[in-house]
């Protein structure tokens, strides 16, 4: 709900109804910020009632303006009428009365001489140097008083609430202690009630506490039984002998309990030693169980020993295998730059015409001879492909100087190197890394739904299955080449596998390329070169 503004009244002379309006200007941001409402009796519209409309404004404003000069003091009006009824207003808290000093004139013993005046230090505004000053002084003092306002009666507003809802409650409460007690449906009804009128935990006990008062004897007397009875359990046992139940029924005639209270104490102590008796047992099969988790938790530690041993010896194993390939790249390297040879082989191949035709941007024939230096490489001339044994132990010298060939002369574009990053980048996974290099196209099928009643269209990603469909020039995806071993369907291929066999594999015929094609078949053996160290 939106704050309403402060109501203000202002009680001058006409004689200074400039220096109001210029007031009334400073007041002008109060207004628009809804801080306050301001009224005078220039704003009596014609036919209205002029007397009638001052004593609706004067008994109804939160804040009374007091526009004092010699003038204000010698209207009989303003002192019978305005600062008579703003007094008596102020004197009972109904309204706040703020004198405003306007010209020097004698104010004191009047009625409002006990009241904090405005400016400050009660400066008339005529005799400050700058009136704007002493305005805006007036202002600011004004604001402060309606903030200090608004807060007390917010305040009071809130402790009358608060007294209204007290009294709600204590009623309730005195209905429902009628009987002596309170349900557990009446407690639940006056924690709702307590909710609702937003009383704290506290609040609603002190009001209960003072509504029961007179049965906390009962409750002192029962809760003295309950003592004594427990008492006797702790020595005697459950349940209690002859005796001890006779001298108990004298506790209960002394004490004046009703029977019903003391039935619901037995039935709590057979209650608890049937729970004492279950936790008992639950105790001791516990124990056997854990005895027996210990056992096999000792077992599954073994194994876990056993198994963590083992795999430690084969990472060991692993780390000196890939550090010795390492050093071997790392040395390699050093050989290159010490050398000035970009063209280094540990098998002897040479790779001028594969730099020369990279460096002249034939991508397609430096493709075609990439694979059959890589065949050679590996001593796979014979057999027209790389498997994976080949890709896994190429030789470490010969993978670096093509893929450096590449990448030199691509400009960071093509590569093994290249592809491997991205391969990485996609965690490894197939469709991804093919969209990435450009290896898959995407098209649009039509695919029959609910048994053949609904037809829609998809988008599924396919391989390229012809060694025609790569692109072979700078255009391409980034990794897009060198395609070498990459399995091709295509009479194009035809001529590129008597050229170099390597290019077409003998298990990836037409129908096993379409089995392959969803596994990444495309791929077959690539990823074993991306997982070299040395690129």
């Amino acid at each position: 709900m939106p704050e309403v503004s402060l109501q203000l009244f202002f009680s001058y002379s006409h004689k200074d109804e400039a220096l109001r309006d210029e007031l009334a200007n400073h007041l002008s941001t109060l207004i628009r910020q809804g801080v306050i409402s301001s009224w005078h009796d220039r704003k009596i519209l014609p036919g209205e009632e002029w007397d009638h409309q001052i004593n609706d404004n004067l008994n109804t404003a939160d804040i009374i303006l007091l526009l004092v000069s010699s003038d204000f003091i010698c209207s009989n009006y303003c002192w019978e009428v305005e600062v008579t009824t703003a007094i008596k207003r102020h004197n009972t808290g109904k309204a706040l009365v703020i004198p405003v000093i306007l010209r020097r004139v004698d104010w004191s013993d009047t009625p409002f001489a006990k009241l904090q005046f405005l400016p400050k230090n009660a400066e008339p505004v005529t005799s400050w140097t700058n009136r704007d000053e002493a305005f805006t002084n007036v202002a600011q003092g004004i604001r402060a008083a309606a903030q200090q306002l608004k807060v007390e009666r917010q305040q009071k507003l809130a402790l009358a609430r608060k007294e209204a809802a007290i009294a709600e409650y204590h009623q309730k409460v005195e209905e429902f202690a009628a009987d002596g007690e309170i349900s557990f449906v009446e407690s639940e009804i006056l924690k709702d009630l307590q909710e609702r009128l937003g009383l704290t935990d506290e609040e609603a006990r002190t009001v209960r506490d003072k509504v029961l008062e007179p049965y906390g004897k009962y409750k002192e007397n029962l809760d003295k039984y309950k003592q004594i009875f427990t008492k006797l359990v702790d020595e005697q046992g459950y349940p209690l002998g002859e005796k001890a139940k006779a001298d108990l029924k004298k506790l209960q005639q002394h004490l004046k309990l009703k029977d019903e209270d003391i039935v619901l104490i037995d039935n709590e102590a057979e209650v608890q030693k049937q729970q004492a008796e279950i936790l008992h047992q639950q105790q001791r099969e516990q124990a056997e169980a854990e005895k027996l988790r210990q056992q096999q938790a000792n077992r599954l530690q073994q194994q876990q020993e056993q198994a963590e041993a083992e795999k430690l010896r084969q990472q060991q194993a692993q780390r000196l295998k890939l550090q010795r390939e390492q050093e071997e790249a790392e040395r390699l390297g050093q050989e290159q730059q010490s050398t000035g040879n970009d063209l280094l082989s540990e098998k002897g191949v040479d790779y001028t015409r594969l730099r020369d035709l990279l460096r002249d941007s034939e991508w397609k024939e430096a493709d075609q001879e990439t694979l059959a230096v890589m065949l050679k490489a590996t001593g796979r001339e014979k057999e027209g492909w790389l498997d994976i044994d080949s890709s896994k132990n190429f030789p470490c010298t010969d993978l670096r100087t093509i893929d450096q060939l590449w990448v030199k002369y691509s400009n960071g574009r093509f590569g093994f190197s290249v592809q491997k990053r991205i391969w990485e980048s996609v965690g490894k996974d197939y469709e991804k890394f093919g969209d990435r290099v450009g290896w898959v196209k995407w098209r649009t099928v039509v695919v029959d739904k609910w048994f053949g009643l609904k037809q829609q269209t998809e988008k599924q990603i396919e391989w390229l299955r012809y060694y025609s469909d790569l692109t072979f020039d700078t255009s391409a995806s980034e990794g897009h080449l060198p395609a070498a071993g990459v399995n091709f369907l295509d009479v194009e291929s035809v001529d590129v596998r008597a050229k170099h066999p390597a290019s077409y594999h003998p298990v990836f015929n037409e129908d096993n390329v379409r089995r392959y094609y969803k596994q990444g078949g495309l791929l077959w053996g690539r990823e074993y070169l991306f997982s070299r160290r040395d690129l």
